[in-house]
């Protein structure tokens, strides 16, 4: 198992697609306090929904978010979060030029959710989202980062 950061953690698309498909992060399933200090956003749901291949993971999907709605671990972006995430892109390409919103309103829907929570941000994708970070400090907001696959081995 690897050593992960305290507090509330929240998985991106990535982690959950590799860990499923057997891939990587086996030590998803091997402690449930991992789980229960989780939070799974609608964001990173429909993104798995939509990878889904059958009914079979359909279901196992259902299962999941319902396990994470009895935990009072689903969130989903509020109509303010969707008007800051356009105000942040638009923000974002006056500092990095021009970016295509379908590209990157997902990321920001998602990294609103994590700084809502005060979670950390559990993705492999760190060079990207360290983009959002900067623009997001700029607001005293603090977007939390960890890569799984760069951590040392350890405990919880």
């Amino acid at each position: 198992m690897i050593s992960l950061p305290a507090g509330p953690l929240l998985f991106d698309t990535g982690i959950y697609i590799r860990f499923c498909r057997g891939e990587d992060y086996f030590w998803l399933g091997d402690d449930a306090r991992i789980f229960q200090r989780t939070i799974l956003t609608a964001v990173v749901a429909a993104e798995l929904y939509a990878g889904t291949h059958d009914h079979r993971e359909k279901r196992a999907l259902d299962e999941l978010c319902q396990a994470y709605r009895a935990l009072g671990h689903f969130s989903s972006p509020s109509t303010p979060a969707w008007v800051d995430t356009g105000i942040l892109l638009r923000r974002a390409r006056s500092v990095f030029g021009e970016i295509e919103f379908v590209q990157h309103f997902r990321d920001l829907l998602m990294v609103g959710e994590v700084v809502r929570a005060g979670a950390t941000l559990v993705t492999e994708n760190v060079r990207d989202f360290a983009r959002w970070r900067s623009l997001l400090a700029s607001a005293r907001r603090t977007l939390k980062l960890f890569n799984p696959s760069q951590a040392t081995l350890g405990g919880t």
